[in-house]
């Protein structure tokens, strides 16, 4: 089956390489679009946005000479991609040409009519009463039935509208009204040719054009599209009430539209604000959890098996987090790119008599990122690295608030009784979580992350660095833990205890704890290595130094973090970093709750290695765990690996590409209706950042 999602977002990607010339602008799009939407891009003006593109370090990657075979296959295998399933609008890159005279808006919907819902709920309830009334029940029996009802009636209602999902494309064409008339009669030939029905019928008093498509494998009801243009706007969309409420927005602006959300205006407020006199490109806009239930409608309903993480997190408070939104730069005079965000999760309406103090309602409180002044990398962090993520976090009230989303997962009261468990079972580790452990944790967290060669899928390496008030405490708490777990593998190196676990069955080559043999720094020669005859999986291991609890994916990078670098050779003191702590700060770093380097040369090289060598399905990065899981088609199954769904046998060699990619890095700041994300991405050269600095 079809995913729309993924074809109009590959659809407005290709969008926003178009050449047209700007005019007069129609109508924008946030005031014709309603307040159900939950996904938004909008390009504002397309040749502006392809002319700072070309100027970004991203758009001279794509135009080099070496990347052309890689670039024109892939956009062959996009071009099959739409041929073989864009069934919905019937139209192929080549015919968007030429068309767009201002602004390229792309948008999900989840179509509801909050007022109807209510009537329906009303009557539902009113209905049950009255049969409760014509039987002669008792006052309290009258009132079970109308609790029953409404309940029922909720949850009908609710599963209705997790269902409801539309898809809409808005394209200013001032100035190529002929194109656009052409390009409607080339869809309609294409549609026809599909073996789609055609009808022609007015909405709102506008012409447009209606397409029945044909069933596909695994529909009950078909598909429809819709075109029209109307006040120099190409409308598209799946749904007729969808479109018969965009013709009406034209007329006057109404209530319920997307630009008069809360949300998506503060996200956009935001924005504004903090990019101040530089114009941005792209505006975007997302509602997490009316995102995944349209991805969710479009593909058929949730199908998996277990429990569902999406209410599971409605239920745990998390919609707090209502929004999160905000815009994107290229090429300014020190980034080359540059943008501005906001998650928007203003603090829970408490009730009178509510004496909660916390901003967020059950397991959501885990949400507590207090900032701090100067979140600089701990002295003993290396600056050979790839990925330096540090944050501020509430770990201690973390760890308790999250037993109402562990028992909401378990669907029973499970987490006490495993804490209890822990402490008493005469086979397990005998630790008192609470004084043992969750009291000595800190409030700062580190993640950082860098690679092996030669690359293979499990090359990355990760460790996260967990503050801790009282080292000794929490080394003895490991220890305890470890001994008696018969995976783990007691080593120790220059003092310090590391405890390895091994997975069953994996045959992990042997480490030299004393000592390794070179080959881990980046200026190595590429190498892919080949499939070995026996699998191996990276240890994981454990130990605490540097007051911190430090759970790396392999021992090895244990090992090398406690060598102390020399101060010349951490990380604060790298030349990359303080550049780009310098630009953060001119964006308004300074008392944050998180802060982010990454050497995008580095963060990538693993993932793009697999591609080119066809082995991405089997990654392990992070990166390449979340791009299989985007491009896991619908056939694949969760436990076989999929086919890899971009060729990468035209992909240069890496060296060729690294060349264009700098460092990137971002800071979030709590704020009260949410957190506020600024970040950039500099040149490989770092001139326009060192140069803004003199």
């Amino acid at each position: 089956m079809a995913r729309p999602l993924h074809q109009k977002l590959v659809l407005i990607l290709l969008l926003t390489v178009c050449t047209n010339i700007r005019v007069d602008a129609a109508k924008p799009s946030k005031t014709l679009l309603p307040d159900t939407t939950k996904a938004y891009v909008s390009v504002p003006d397309v040749d502006f946005l392809r002319k700072h593109w070309n100027e970004t370090q991203l758009g001279k990657l794509v135009a080099d000479p070496d990347m052309e075979p890689f670039v024109k296959d892939l956009q062959r295998q996009i071009r099959d991609k739409l041929s073989q399933t864009n069934t919905r609008l019937g139209i192929s890159w080549e015919d968007l040409e030429g068309v767009y005279g201002g602004e390229v808006c792309a948008a999900l919907l989840q179509p509801w009519d909050a007022e109807a819902a209510q009537g329906r709920l009303d009557a539902a309830v009113a209905e049950a009463v009255a049969k409760a009334e014509a039987t002669g029940k008792k006052p309290e029996a009258i009132e079970a039935a109308k609790n029953d009802a409404s309940a029922k009636a909720m949850e009908s209602l609710d599963a209705e509208r997790r269902l409801q999902a539309a898809v809409v494309l808005l394209v200013d064409v001032t100035g190529h009204l002929a194109e656009a008339r052409d390009l409607l009669a080339k869809i309609a030939k294409n549609q026809v040719e599909k073996g789609a029905q055609q009808e022609s019928l007015q909405v709102g008093g506008v012409d447009v054009v209606k397409f029945i498509l044909p069933l596909q494998e695994g529909q009950k009801v078909a598909g429809t599209a819709f075109y029209c243009i109307h006040e120099d706007q190409l409308v598209t969309t799946d749904r007729q009430d969808v479109l018969a409420g965009i013709i009406s927005r034209f007329a006057e602006d109404g209530t319920g539209l997307l630009a008069h959300s809360t949300a998506f205006a503060e996200t956009e407020r935001a924005a504004d604000k903090a990019f101040g006199e530089t114009i941005p490109h792209v505006h975007w806009f997302l509602e997490p959890f009316g995102y995944v239930e349209i991805l969710r409608a479009y593909n058929g309903g949730r199908k998996r098996r277990g429990a569902n993480i999406l209410r599971v997190l409605q239920k745990q408070g998390f919609t707090s987090i209502q929004g999160l939104g905000g815009k994107v730069a290229l090429k300014t005079d020190e980034h080359d790119v540059r943008y501005h965000s906001l998650f928007y999760a203003p603090a829970a309406k408490r009730k009178p008599g509510d004496l909660a103090r916390t901003k967020y309602n059950r397991a959501a409180r885990m949400l507590d990122f207090p900032n701090t002044d100067g979140l600089l990398p701990q002295s003993w962090i290396p600056r050979g690295l790839a990925t330096h993520l540090t944050f501020n976090w509430k770990m201690k009230e973390a760890f308790w608030y999250a037993e109402t989303l562990v028992n909401e997962l378990a669907g029973d009261e499970v987490f006490e009784d495993v804490i209890k468990n822990i402490e008493l079972d005469p086979h397990g580790p005998q630790i008192h979580v609470e004084k043992e452990f969750t009291q000595h944790l800190g409030e700062r967290a580190t993640l950082i992350s860098d690679y092996r060669l030669p690359i293979t899928p499990k090359s990355e390496r990760i460790m996260v660095a967990i503050e801790v008030t009282d080292a000794a405490t929490v080394m003895k708490t490991v220890n305890k833990a470890m001994e008696k777990d018969p995976a783990a593998k007691k080593r120790i190196h220059e003092g310090h205890v590391i405890w390895e676990l091994k997975n069953e069955g994996a045959e992990a080559p042997e480490v030299k704890i004393e000592g390794f043999d070179d080959g881990f720094g980046f200026d190595e020669p590429m190498a892919v290595a080949e499939e070995e005859d026996k699998p191996f999986i990276p240890n994981s291991a454990v130990t605490v130094a540097n007051g911190h609890l430090l759970i790396a994916s392999h021992v090895d990078y244990i090992v090398e973090v406690l060598q102390a670098p020399a101060e010349a050779d951490s990380l604060r003191n790298a030349a990359d970093y303080g550049a780009m702590a310098k630009v953060l700060k001119k964006l308004g770093a300074g008392s944050d709750s998180f802060q982010l380097f990454t050497r995008t040369d580095e963060a990538y090289r693993v993932t793009y290695e697999l591609m080119r060598a066809g082995k991405m399905p089997e990654s392990e990065s992070v990166l390449g765990k979340l791009l299989n899981r985007m491009f896991a088609s619908d056939e694949d199954e969760e436990e076989e690996l999929r086919e890899q769904q971009i060729d990468g046998s035209q992909m240069p060699e890496y060296q060729i590409v690294r060349r264009y990619l700098g460092p990137a890095g971002f800071y979030v700041r709590t704020v009260d209706e949410g957190w506020a994300v600024s970040g950039c991405l500099l040149t490989k050269d770092l001139k326009p950042a060192v140069a803004a600095d003199n």
